[in-house]
């Protein structure tokens, strides 16, 4: 078959997906296409220098390949954008200044990239290609543990020194550094990851408008975040903060301003300059900040345990204001949530832990309390000067963390 062919052959498959519902059709019928040779796989999802992507695809390769195999591999290059791979690996590379250690880095990045996607997509089996196998990379291969996040593993295999990482991949990678001519890296990631969201936005809107079925492990990973927490959230901040129930007011046009009531004792022709209009009532709000630490050292479970808290508030409470941070070395994302359908389950992040940012985020937004997850391998938030906080903080930890560089500024509660 020509080029053209393999061309209009994906486009189709893509078709099919969206006709069948199929979640990765509403997501790569947003990213061209366009066929390449010699990038050393079968497809691959490629950065553009403008902060675009391109799902490259290898015409001979895709020949002898099934439709079922074929699949698997844009599964598998899915699983890479909703991770965002590609902006995070070149946030990596943006702090590198040696060239032989980007090269390094950037074939470690491929294969721990590959270990977590798999493992994600429960892809443990070969995928014909060609009419060869194509072993998918996975933690065991390398002596790694199972389920940890790509920074993990592309940390571990640096640190063990492994430099055996020539091996072939089920989806190609070569794009992912594609970088002639752009100055400016951190600007790059930040395109990058822009694009992905927008791409990612769009797509689960019309998927959820026209009601599809996610793919088992999305399914699971939003079903994870809607279970019942482990802690009674909104209980704890009622008990740490019930004061502010009865010391915050707010203006209130139905009601009388009781220094000015003389006004209505005034009688005649008399049109009173002051209106008693509005006066004050008790502000029963609570304003609440979620704070969720999403660097790599966050285990899944944490992360869906602080969207899960999220979910126990606004069920618990309609008046609550609550808003989301989700943060790394920066805050990466911030939105508020007055519904449960208001939860994004696209986590941004996976970098190093600097909370401070959100902190001061929390605290520019002026919240009653904010209720933080993390595993406490942070700087040490006892030395940051208490003015620069939240005026309350409470610290949710999970099995395997430490509470030895934050608990002095607020209450911690261990979840098991």
């Amino acid at each position: 078959m020509t080029n053209q062919n393999q061309g209009d052959r994906l486009k189709n498959l893509v078709a099919r997906f969206v006709l069948k519902y199929n979640y990765w059709g509403y997501l790569f019928s947003r990213i061209r296409r366009r066929p390449m040779t010699g990038f050393g796989s079968i497809m691959g999802v490629m950065a553009e220098s403008d902060g675009t992507l391109t799902l490259a695809y290898e015409p001979k390769l895709m020949t002898g390949t099934d439709d079922e195999n074929l699949t698997k591999v844009i599964e598998h290059e899915g699983m890479h954008l909703l991770n965002k791979h590609i902006p995070r690996l070149i946030r990596i590379l943006s702090n590198e200044t040696e060239q032989s250690r980007k090269g390094l880095k950037i074939k470690v990045w491929n294969v721990a990239s590959d270990c977590a996607a798999n493992q994600q997509m429960k892809l443990f089996d070969p995928v014909i290609i060609d009419g060869k196998p194509w072993p998918p990379q996975l933690p065991a291969m390398w002596g790694m543990p199972e389920n940890e996040m790509t920074e993990k593993y592309f940390y571990w295999l640096l640190k063990n020194k492994v430099t055996n990482v020539e091996v072939p991949m089920i989806g190609g990678h070569e794009g992912w550094s594609n970088m002639h001519g752009v100055s400016d890296l951190s600007s790059l990631a930040r395109k990058v990851d822009h694009h992905i969201q927008d791409i990612i936005r769009e797509s689960v809107k019309t998927f959820n408008r026209e009601r599809g079925t996610l793919p088992s492990h999305i399914a699971d990973l939003i079903q994870g975040a809607l279970s019942p927490p482990k802690a009674p959230y909104y209980q704890m901040i009622q008990k740490w903060i019930k004061g502010s129930r009865y010391s915050k007011y707010k203006r209130s046009p139905t009601r009388i301003n009781r220094k000015r009531v003389y006004v209505f004792k005034l009688g005649g022709k008399v049109i009173p300059k002051i209106s008693p209009f509005p006066g004050k009532k008790r502000d029963l709000t609570f304003d609440i900040v979620v704070l969720i630490d999403t660097s790599g050292s966050m285990q899944n479970e944490a992360i869906l345990e602080g969207l899960s808290g999220v979910k126990n508030i606004i069920e618990k409470d309609r008046y609550c204001y609550t808003t989301v941070l989700e943060v790394d070395a920066a805050v990466e994302k911030e939105y508020q949530v007055k519904r449960v359908k208001d939860i994004q389950f696209n986590i941004k992040g996976r970098g190093g832990t600097t909370l401070r940012p959100g902190l001061e985020r929390a605290r520019e937004l002026g919240c009653d309390v904010c209720l933080a997850f993390t595993d406490g391998y942070t700087e040490n938030i006892n030395q940051i000067p208490r003015r620069a906080l939240p005026k309350k903080i409470i610290w949710v930890l999970q099995p395997g963390s430490t509470a030895e560089t934050l608990n002095k500024t607020g209450p911690v509660v261990w979840i098991d």
